[in-house]
């Protein structure tokens, strides 16, 4: 069985990226040089090898779960009734869908995105950087017009990746009824309150029969956030609840980094290492962490799990 290591230092913020980089193709049940950033771990690192480090079981047979992406704006009168139905489309599996709410538009940024830091209202930059990357990337051949729209495991329907909230519920159901995934996927993230940071660990499972360059991404969301949102009625809500929000890549880096290649047999195993400080703002609680597993070339994603704090 090929086992495939990658770890990564990454200090997460709203801001801030990749530190360093290595990957190694071994046997050993650790990598032999780890270059996450290990002073995160209050305590002498070779302990945190020794009794913290998790030991995955095998992961056996899994279900296939369901990433909508929910492109919105605080400006866009329409997006709060397209996030009840998405919410609600959630609320009927918690466990094997979940919803990200992403601020951006066709293109990156528009009208709907705007804010304004000096006025009393619609004050904050909900955006980030990686989420105005997909605005960017599919802004042309992927049915992606405006706000609000979203995909269903990016999966292209009729021709279509993006499409209106009406048609997200089908696009679910035939998403979780898809058969066993392609690859699998388990994780693990310890957490330390005295450096406010820790370490997120992902075991991804080749199993499908899938020849294609496979990227692994890690989203960082905050569960809830109360603040402006204009309404259907173009009324302005100061105490909206902005639930699932994207806040951005565990590393900046909005398509993640290398999980599988067209040569990897059934069975590779792929482990990821990542290390992470909560962001500037955002209460602990509230954050947790969407991996998912995609095709670098029609940007389905295969699978995705939630990882708590």
């Amino acid at each position: 069985m090929k086992v495939i290591f990658q770890s990564l230092v990454i200090i997460f913020s709203i801001t801030t990226g990749v530190l360093f980089t290595s990957c190694d193709k071994i046997d050993n049940p650790y990598p032999p040089t780890l270059v996450i950033d290990t002073t995160l771990f209050p305590g002498v690192w070779s302990d945190y090898l020794e009794n913290e480090y998790p030991v995955f079981e095998p992961i056996g047979n899994q279900l296939p779960n369901v990433l909508l992406e929910e492109y919105t704006g605080h400006l866009c009168n329409n997006c709060p009734n397209a996030a009840i139905i998405a919410h609600e489309i959630k609320e009927g599996n918690p466990e094997r869908i979940f919803v990200a709410s992403i601020h951006a538009a066709p293109g990156g940024m528009s009208s709907f995105q705007m804010y304004n830091p000096n006025d009393y209202k619609f004050y904050t930059n909900h955006t980030n950087q990686d989420g105005l990357a997909y605005g960017q990337r599919f802004a042309s051949g992927f049915n992606f017009f405006g706000n609000p729209q979203g995909t269903v495991n990016r999966k292209v329907v009729d021709g279509k990746m993006f499409d209106f909230s009406g048609t997200w519920q089908t696009r679910v159901n035939a998403s979780l009824n898809a058969g066993n995934p392609k690859i699998k996927l388990q994780g693990a993230v310890n957490f330390y309150e005295e450096s406010n940071g820790g370490f997120l660990h992902l075991r991804a499972e080749k199993s499908g029969g899938l020849s294609a360059n496979v990227n692994a991404v890690i989203y960082v969301m905050q569960d809830t956030l109360t603040d402006w949102q204009l309404m259907p009625n173009n009324s302005y809500n100061p105490n909206y609840l902005h639930k699932d929000k994207h806040l951005g890549s565990i590393d900046s880096r909005p398509w993640g980094r290398p999980c599988f290649s067209p040569e990897d047999a059934n069975g590779t195993l792929t482990t990821l290492d990542y290390s992470f400080t909560i962001p500037v703002g955002v209460p602990k609680e509230s954050l947790y962490f969407l991996a998912y597993v995609f095709d670098m070339e029609t940007y389905e994603i295969f699978q995705v799990i939630k990882l708590k704090l």
